[in-house]
């Protein structure tokens, strides 16, 4: 889905007039499926960058509904920032979609979602138990442990949300994350499993050393949208959504991540 000279020109534009008048302290929200600023993070396999490039099974997912909508973007055009200022972003400027976004009840109160993109599981990940550890069977367990989160990641907030009172260490990348949990700065992590085992892999860590000690939530994540977009635009990319997840192409895709 390549772009024209001309087109990367009148984006380029188009991006200095938005920061003009979100200095003057107003935004108008996206009129077209082409105004819509994509933003993501650094969430492999979900989204994740490779020399450069955004990639990964959303990434994939949202071209192929730039394809069915016919609409003019390319990865390029994706901005890649740290978790939380990209999730301050996505409530503040009405022209955002923000990926890939875990759906909660409190969430849905701030964003119109484009989902299921992808099923997910948050857990407190960390070495097995030693032999005579308590099990962990309720949130009340996890008060001895320190528990690393990436900031204002849906980790963090379930924590919060379902009142465990254990020692939180915030992070700022699921990259550190890891790092610090190897380097025994906690005792365990609470993050996405996938997201935390793929993030080993690639800092040379065995994730057969670690696992689920307990689960926070099952649930699935999505597109998150400013909640003054046009419904009719979010209605346009939950039928393109659709059609991928009907005819297999979204199965497909993540099929070819996680195996």
């Amino acid at each position: 889905m390549g772009v024209t000279v001309a087109g990367r020109i009148t984006r380029q534009l188009s991006g200095c007039l938005l920061g003009a008048g979100m200095a003057l302290g107003g935004v108008q929200a996206a009129q077209t499926l082409d105004d819509i600023q994509w933003i993501s993070e650094e969430y492999a396999p979900y989204n994740y960058t490779e020399d450069g490039v955004p990639t990964g099974i959303s990434v994939e997912v949202l071209q192929h509904i730039w394809e069915r909508l016919d609409i003019r973007r390319e990865v390029a055009d994706i901005r890649v920032l740290p978790w939380a200022r990209g999730y301050r972003i996505a409530q503040d400027d009405p022209n955002t979609c923000l990926f890939l976004t875990t759906v909660t009840e409190p969430r849905r109160e701030l964003f119109q979602f484009v989902e299921p993109v992808v099923d997910v599981t948050i857990a407190i990940v960390g070495p097995p138990l030693e032999t005579g550890q308590p099990a962990i069977r309720s949130i009340e367990d996890l008060e001895p442990l320190t528990i690393g989160v990436v900031r204002d990641d849906i980790g963090e907030h379930l924590l919060h949300h379902l009142g465990a009172t254990a020692t939180v260490v915030r992070t700022d990348s699921p990259h550190i994350l890891v790092r610090m949990l190897r380097g025994g700065r906690f005792d365990a992590v609470a993050y996405d499993s996938h997201v935390t085992r793929w993030n080993m892999v690639r800092e040379e860590m065995d994730p057969a050393e670690y696992e689920d000690l307990f689960v926070l939530s099952h649930g699935v994540m999505g597109y998150a949208c400013h909640r003054d977009m046009d419904p009719e635009l979010i209605d346009q990319l939950q039928g393109a959504l659709d059609a991928l997840l009907a005819d297999g192409t979204v199965e497909s895709i993540i099929r070819r991540y996680r195996e």
